[in-house]
């Protein structure tokens, strides 16, 4: 079995008495795209910013091919950030509204010395604009001139400038409207598959991680409590929060025309329910529950969850 680009062990992060990300451990298949899902406020994000190194672990590993990420520093970083690029929720935000869209992919070229010279970058630069769709007419543009979906493309232009192995894309299309958020979809499985990039894909919308994501790991409250095959973890969920999710998303009823609801708010980071995190709103929950932190267990093909229901 091929080695992960990206694993992380018993990664952690906290914020004073807040425990933001509590013992992660992923692992990404090359060429693959990895789906991490849960509500907000679960720690996705945070996670994001960890595997990139744009905010320091508290705890844990991150390895990136064979390197152990957080030894490295200095230029050392500097090269290896190369290699992993990101690509932000808000297309208005994550784009410097002073530089011209060509200036956008021309940096990143500069900072990490591709190129030959300036007439070859900005050569790529419309090489990268045809890709994602944009004419060459935009290079001279700024920002403001564009729509959001056209934003958002330009941003994964930005992305695929380094030729990247890594893509962490965080919440890509939530800001989107829903008749432009499958283009920009299909425009990123288009780029994953022709670059055959790594991709960590993160949201909330169960609907959206189905349709990009090979693998998928479900967040609560900091921590994973279900991962598996795409397939699997949507048809045979095994932990009572994926489930709630899964049924509770539009579009998707419940065998018996129902609707599964989540009790209540997703508790403080800095007031996390002892024994299991989730049991505070699961209909299921029962005295073990409130002194005993499940363990994960393999549940077949590949799929695993932490529940204590799993070992009734």
């Amino acid at each position: 079995m091929t080695a992960p680009l990206l694993e992380t062990r018993a990664l952690c992060k906290t914020f004073g008495k807040v425990q933001a990300v509590r013992s992660v451990d992923l692992a990404l298949p090359r060429g693959r795209t990895f789906g991490l899902v849960g509500e907000s406020g679960s720690g996705k994000s945070t996670v994001a910013r960890l595997v990139l190194r744009l905010i320091e672990a508290t705890s844990g590993d991150i390895r990136f091919g064979d390197e152990d990420l957080r030894r490295l520093g200095g230029e050392a970083l500097r090269r290896r950030r190369r290699r992993m690029q990101m690509i932000f929720q808000d297309p208005y935000g994550s784009l410097n509204g002073r530089m011209t869209v060509g200036e956008t992919l021309v940096e990143p070229q500069l900072v990490h010395d591709i190129g030959t010279g300036g007439r070859a970058r900005r050569d790529r630069a419309r090489s990268l604009l045809r890709e994602v769709g944009l004419p060459d007419s935009a290079m001279d543009r700024f920002p403001h001139e564009f729509s959001g979906g056209q934003r958002q493309r330009i941003a994964i232009a930005r992305a695929l400038a380094t030729d990247p192995e890594l893509i962490v894309a965080d919440e890509p299309v939530s800001a989107l409207d829903v008749s432009v958020q499958a283009q920009i979809l299909n425009l990123l499985g288009d780029m994953q598959r022709e670059h055959q990039t790594t991709m960590l894909f993160i949201s909330h919308d169960l609907r959206v991680v189905r349709y990009v994501c090979d693998e998928i790991a479900v967040m609560y409250l900091g921590e994973i409590v279900e991962r598996g095959p795409r397939d699997r973890v949507y048809d045979r969920p095994a932990h009572p929060y994926t489930q709630a999710l899964l049924t509770s998303a539009p579009g998707s009823p419940r065998k018996d025309g129902k609707r599964a609801k989540l009790a209540g708010e997703i508790p403080s980071a800095d007031a996390i329910p002892t024994g299991c995190a989730f049991r505070s709103r699961c209909p299921h929950a029962f005295d073990r529950c409130k002194i005993e932190a499940p363990r994960m267990q393999d549940v077949g093909g590949g799929q695993t969850a932490a529940c204590h229901l799993l070992d009734r």
